[in-house]
């Protein structure tokens, strides 16, 4: 059984996918890792590319019936490729990315190392934003988790905690990952920050 199972989802981006995303996972420092990447309907080129690609497990799901409004629909782009992996995964943990983010080469390590010296079933690090290939100085993660807390990408937690995302997150009000970090703060889920940049997250969005 591999130590973490890094679950990507991925829509029609074949060249930030394996361009930068995959380049990523495959350059952590702690290698005992198994890559699902989870197609939401995406393109030929992607298809064809990871299914030539021994390093990962690949599927194609139909692509999701988002929601029209561009704001609910927001929350939801990748949620059900991303429980697809949950489900398939066979990892003690799970790491999600982004197709067009990436992890720093220590995320892995600083991490788990965390996990284990601290016994959480939770922990997360600091994420950086970027947008057209520029830091633009604004950082996610901090104490308390929550939502603009705790970024998807810097973050690993429990296979065995059972959780998945809920499509119906929008019903709270909240996007799918927050909606996530907040149950699990509501069931009493150990959390640990670990104050070190794990993660870059390329925002497409203004």
């Amino acid at each position: 059984m591999a130590l973490i199972s890094v679950i990507i989802p991925t829509y029609n981006r074949p060249r930030e996918l394996i361009d930068r995303a995959l380049p990523s996972v495959f350059a952590q420092t702690v290698q005992d890792q198994e890559i699902l990447v989870i197609g939401d309907g995406t393109d030929a080129v992607t298809a064809a590319e990871m299914q030539a690609d021994s390093r990962v497990r690949f599927w194609n799901l139909p692509h999701y019936d988002y929601p029209e409004d561009h704001d609910r629909a927001w929350g939801l782009y990748g949620l059900e490729a991303i429980n697809w992996g949950i489900d398939h995964a066979e990892g003690e943990w799970i790491a999600v990315l982004g197709d067009d983010d990436e992890f720093m080469p220590m995320h892995h390590e600083i991490l788990f190392n965390a996990a284990v010296r601290t016994g959480v079933d939770h922990v997360y690090g600091i994420s950086q934003a970027f947008k057209n290939g520029q830091y633009i100085g604004q950082n996610y993660g901090a104490w308390p988790p929550g939502d603009a807390q705790l970024a998807n990408g810097a973050n690993l937690w429990r296979r065995s905690l059972g959780y998945r995302f809920a499509l119906d997150c929008w019903d709270r009000g909240k996007t799918g990952d927050a909606d996530l970090w907040t149950r699990m703060v509501e069931d009493g889920v150990k959390f640990h920050f670990e104050p070190v940049v794990v993660h870059k997250y390329h925002r497409s969005w203004p």
